[in-house]
């Protein structure tokens, strides 16, 4: 979509903001932005661009700027609304920052409506947990509300009963995090039983904590923010991961987990050399210094950068602090890299640091064992993961599908996956091992019915629309064998996309 004012100002400025864009430099983006901006000052095609970009460098002013003009012309996003608020409560205009909240009414921000309007009722002098009580916050404002409302009831000098009849409802997979936001309030005095036993991140934490700090409403909602984020990031979600990150910033800049979630997002926006800087801006003495190490291997795999991926990894793993998880992480690197037996050592070594009754792991170290060669060694592990956890699919299907690849006299591989298929039904990857072992088996007419229902369940399937294919080709029914194959060939990856290219050319031949 090309700017509205294309036929009147030179779009220099905003052709290399487009190219800055794409490739991923925000910063030089957002300033092409911003001068294009100046150039074309009521376009709300400028403004867009430039107020995603301004967000993600940080240019507060040009995020602003870029809003007022979408907001002008009808056009603004909803999260604006919620970028105005937090910018008007960061300088000290609650008025105005209560009639942001209201715009959220009917955008898929509104859940977050009655924490806010408690927050900016307790900012005026009222009770904002009374106010918070009487509003409807549904379920997605539950899950965030416990912790507001503790904070409110902290800000307010209630005693300790109340805040941890508020703690109660604290939960899932944030729970780590929500304790440091009531300890940092606490205080070091105040704090140890908020923090004890929740492992190395919590106990740096307790080290460095000082004397209480005041509740105020930009702590408490940018710790909403931070905790909206962390459940919104990931690759898909890139664009709000950024906003609320950054939403987080503005209100405690000093906000260190915030920042670590805005480099995923940016990373995920493509913007990874950013993304990296971002990261690089945590002190070395943080507490969450391990969380972002973390983080920085997994920017330097996406762009890329495997071996320094896999030195900070090993690093990590092999640091006199590392969990079971540092250690599971690089052992997954490893494995992505196609080193398996390395990758067998280091899920070895995490099942030695604690890991012991972890399904996931056994499992982890039978496939890597297995894709070494080692299948002898792999097995027991296979069994472990699959007597841990009974009802899960993965487990059984790895397991049945790995003992008919390596023979499998007795049909206990068959056993297992007919055993995941019943307990998962839908799941197209239990569907489409179970068919394709029939198939193998010389059921072909048995297998079809499952390889089909794999395929409806999820039609872009690589493994269930060539199983089907080869199926249909053994009962005669080439026609729907190539349309099977040429579903498989959409998104196969290289080494299968030959392989699947030969069978549409030649049908189900020796070599294919």
């Amino acid at each position: 979509m090309a700017p509205a004012a294309a036929q009147t100002v030179d779009l220099t400025d905003y052709v290399r903001a487009r190219a800055a864009d794409a490739a991923g430099a925000a910063t030089v983006a957002a300033q092409g932005y911003a001068r294009a901006l100046a150039a074309s000052p009521d376009d709300p095609v400028i403004a867009l661009r430039a107020y995603r970009q301004a967000l993600m460098a940080g240019d507060v002013p040009l995020a602003s700027r870029a809003a007022a003009v979408m907001e002008k012309a009808g056009v603004a996003p909803p999260d604006t609304a919620l970028f105005d608020m937090v910018v008007h409560l960061a300088d000290g205009d609650e008025p105005a920052a209560a009639d942001a909240v209201k715009r959220l009414k009917g955008t898929p921000f509104d859940f977050l409506m009655p924490i806010l309007t408690a927050w900016l009722a307790q900012a005026r002098g009222m009770d904002g947990v009374t106010v918070l009580d009487r509003l409807e916050t549904g379920a997605l404002g539950r899950r965030y509300a416990g912790t507001q409302r503790a904070l409110m009831l902290m800000a307010q000098g209630k005693d300790d009963s109340a805040v941890l009849e508020a703690m109660g409802v604290v939960a899932g997979d944030n729970e780590a995090d929500a304790r440091i936001d009531l300890a940092t309030v606490r205080g070091r005095a105040g704090a140890r039983f908020l923090l004890e036993g929740g492992g190395p991140e919590l106990e740096a934490v307790a080290r460095q904590l000082g004397a209480p700090r005041p509740v105020t409403i930009r702590y408490g909602l940018s710790r909403l923010f931070r905790a909206l984020a962390s459940d919104l990031s990931g690759d898909r979600m890139a664009t709000l991961t950024i906003l609320l990150s950054r939403c987080a910033l503005i209100l405690d800049p000093g906000e260190e987990r915030s920042r670590i979630l805005l480099a995923q997002g940016l990373d995920g926006a493509g913007a990874d050399a950013l993304a990296l800087e971002t990261l690089a801006s945590l002190p070395r003495e943080s507490p969450f210094a391990r969380r972002a190490a973390a983080v920085r291997v997994t920017l330097l795999r996406n762009s890329g950068r495997t071996e320094a991926a896999l030195a900070e990894a090993k690093a990590l793993a092999e640091d006199r602090r590392a969990t079971a998880l540092d250690v599971e992480r690089y052992a997954e690197l490893l494995g992505a890299a196609g080193r398996f037996d390395a990758a067998a050592r280091a899920y070895g070594d995490a099942l030695h640091r604690g890991g012991e009754g972890s399904a996931d792991l056994h499992l982890d170290l039978g496939v890597a064992l297995a894709r070494a060669g080692r299948w002898e060694q792999a097995l027991p592990d296979l069994r472990k993961a699959a007597a841990l956890a009974p009802a899960q699919v993965e487990p059984l299907r790895t397991l049945g599908t790995l003992l008919i690849a390596h023979g499998d006299p007795g049909r206990e591989g068959v056993a297992l996956l007919e055993r995941a298929h019943r307990i998962a039904p839908e799941d197209a990857e239990a569907a489409d091992a179970l068919g394709w072992a029939y198939v193998q088996q010389g059921e072909v007419a048995r297998g079809v019915p499952l390889l089909e229902s794999a395929t409806r369940s999820d039609p872009a399937g690589t493994s269930a629309n060539e199983h089907l294919g080869d199926a249909y080709w053994r009962l005669g029914r080439q026609f729907e064998a190539r349309y099977a194959w040429r579903a498989a060939a959409i998104h196969a990856a290289p080494g299968d996309a030959e392989r699947i290219a030969r069978k549409i050319d030649e049908g189900l031949t020796a070599a294919s």
